[in-house]
């Protein structure tokens, strides 16, 4: 008699190995790119966000006539600084920036997360005549002595102070505590980047110094901020020497 050797199909099935180890060694390599690129693509959708932020926020404010006010942005952290023309311009620019929209794939939604203010008050009338021609001129060369030929530095592309450059600020708040008078701060920028981001970024500066100096001891009623941008060129700027020129502060004073 012949046997017929008989293979049941669920032991077939059953024996076959099963793909899922197969499938999951598969999408390892996968999950790693997406991992390098998430990391590798942070960075740039974080400088995108800011950028739009910064590109929006500058032009409403602009278009609602707060042109005189600087913008610093931090991710969705917007903070505004700048010399109130009038009292409450600041209170009135934040509100404007506050309520700036943004583009995004749900349509237009708030550009800040927060917004914040660092304003110095309009310059009161003080002292007139030859007594604020006094005042200025005893300030002018004790800030001159102070600063040595040295210049404030900041982190690049930023309004942080570099820590290196404390003992000069220490040395300002000193000399400006021997004289009298008001003192105009300057922010001033090289031309690489956009019109807008430059004056910005060089009220924002102006604005830390003063705070910096505020914080030494310095009166804020003596010191207003005010950012010029790259319009007041002092040397060339098609040189690395001449925009290393450009980025400074400048200190005036005026009775």
């Amino acid at each position: 008699m012949q046997s017929v050797a008989v293979l049941q199909r669920h032991l077939l099935v059953l024996r076959d190995p099963p793909p899922w180890p197969f499938l999951w060694r598969g999408l390892l390599p996968l999950l790693g790119l997406a991992l390098i690129a998430l990391i590798v693509l942070g960075p740039f959708a974080h400088s995108s966000i800011e950028g739009t932020v910064q590109r929006e926020i500058r032009e409403q404010l602009d278009a609602a006539g707060f042109g005189w006010a600087g913008i610093t942005v931090s991710g969705q952290n917007v903070t505004l600084a700048g010399e109130e023309p009038a009292a409450g311009a600041g209170e009135r620019a934040l509100a404007r920036a506050r309520a700036a929209g943004c583009p995004t794939w749900m349509g237009r939604r708030s550009c800040a997360v927060s917004v914040a203010g660092r304003f110095s008050a309009p310059v009161p009338l003080g002292a007139t005549g030859a007594a604020a021609h006094t005042a200025a001129a005893s300030c002018e060369p004790a800030i001159a002595s102070a600063l040595g030929g040295e210049q404030i530095e900041f982190a690049i592309g930023s309004a942080v102070i570099d820590t290196g450059s404390a003992p000069l600020l220490d040395r300002l708040a000193r000399a400006l505590g021997g004289c009298g008078g008001t003192v105009r701060i300057e922010g001033h920028t090289d031309i690489i980047g956009r019109t807008a981001f430059n004056r910005s970024l060089s009220s924002a500066r102006a604005a830390a110094v003063r705070d910096a100096l505020i914080a030494r001891g310095v009166p804020a009623e003596r010191l207003r901020a005010q950012g010029l941008g790259a319009s007041r060129p002092v040397g060339d700027n098609h040189s690395g020497s001449g925009r290393a020129r450009n980025r400074r502060i400048e200190f005036h004073a005026e009775g």
